[in-house]
């Protein structure tokens, strides 16, 4: 890249941190401020992330989604669809900026701490598809060192102060921003970034970013003991039936579609209709798929971890769609078609890990 292209992207870059809105992402802070601190205490938010690692250009978005409501209300048995439209000013100054087909798009959700006990050093990702056999490889002692302080919570403390996300601590109010490393290298994501790639930076086994076009498993990971050298715990987004799965993908100009011609990413869970042999088992289903481990490392939160949660208020819920899908769906692939969109094509084929526990 010219040092005149670089230049002007700088200056841009530097442009949009004007507007401020005031609307900060939450990395689960132990001590937050702002309106509804006690909320986010502890308690992180879904961050989407693009990039083009050739152009060294950023682009984040506050989902606005927090942690805890988003583990109970993305995995109900009814059936689960989130559409997001990507279409703010921050995004359509972002696009010219880079090469489509070198981008790469992450969901992640983070709370990173020192405590090295069970359950602790949360993070919520998506996956590389064809790169699922390689979490449960991950290590506690790689998962704290990859999401800490020092590389996460500085790569957020950094695009908060940029775009509409600038200014005071204000979580309920989500804001967008794109960085240019040049200029704003604690904020910008992708490879050889300062802080925070889609490898967390070389700790993680695995690569959490995918193409456009590309769809994701969803997981939960956190640290399984204090021992440094044992394998974390992982939990794979999903009921009883079926794997929750974000897509992110370009709908086609001339499509029947009330988001044609947009940038769409989207969230996936299809309706599953279980059955158990107890009340108790029952309530449980109701409530989530807690026992949906990967590889038989089911991660079982405590009774009251998710106390005061927000349901029904994250996702849209629908009985009207049904469906079944098989590998990795491309993004919302058989929700879109319910929308007069073309289905994407290439599925990759994955066996399934994920052990059951009796309800």
């Amino acid at each position: 890249m010219s040092l005149l292209k670089l230049t002007k992207l700088a200056l841009l870059a530097s442009l949009m941190f004007l507007n401020h809105a005031q609307a900060t992402i939450s990395g689960g802070s132990a001590s937050p401020a702002g309106p509804n601190a006690a909320f986010y205490k502890n308690n992180g938010e879904l961050a989407f992330v693009v990039s083009d690692s050739e152009a060294k250009v950023s682009y984040t978005l506050d989902l606005g989604l927090d942690m805890n409501a988003f583990f109970i209300s993305s995995q109900q048995e009814t059936f689960t669809q989130l559409f997001i439209p990507i279409t703010d000013a921050q995004w359509a100054n972002f696009l010219p900026l880079v090469n489509v087909a070198n981008l790469r798009w992450t969901v992640f959700a983070t709370q990173p701490t020192t405590n090295t006990a069970s359950g602790f050093n949360r993070i919520f990702t998506t996956v590389q598809q064809g790169d699922e056999d390689k979490i449960a490889t991950m290590t506690n002692q790689l998962l704290s060192q990859g999401n800490s302080a020092s590389t996460v919570m500085t790569f957020l403390g950094s695009v908060n102060a940029t775009g509409t996300h600038g200014g005071p601590a204000n979580f309920p109010v989500n804001g967008s921003s794109f960085n240019v490393q040049a200029d704003k290298p604690n904020a910008y994501f992708g490879n050889n970034s300062a802080n925070w790639s889609d490898t967390m930076n070389g700790k993680a086994p695995f690569t959490m970013s995918n193409k456009v076009g590309q769809s994701s498993w969803f997981y939960y990971l956190t640290r399984s003991s204090t021992d440094q050298l044992s394998n974390i715990l992982v939990d794979e987004f999903d009921n009883v039936g079926h794997d929750g799965y974000w897509g992110f993908t370009k709908v086609p100009d001339n499509a029947n579609s009330p988001y044609k011609g947009q940038y769409l990413l989207s969230y996936t869970l299809e309706a599953s209709s279980p059955k158990a042999a107890t009340v108790l088992g029952q309530a449980r289903i109701n409530m989530t798929d807690f026992s949906a481990g990967f590889m038989a490392r089911a991660y079982v939160p405590a009774s009251t971890e998710f106390e005061g949660y927000r349901p029904g208020s994250l996702v849209v819920l629908s009985t009207s769609l049904s469906s079944s899908v098989s590998a990795v769906p491309e993004p919302a692939s058989w929700g879109l078609m319910a929308l007069g969109l073309l289905a994407l094509g290439g599925r990759a084929r994955r066996l399934r890990h994920a052990k059951r526990l009796p309800c």
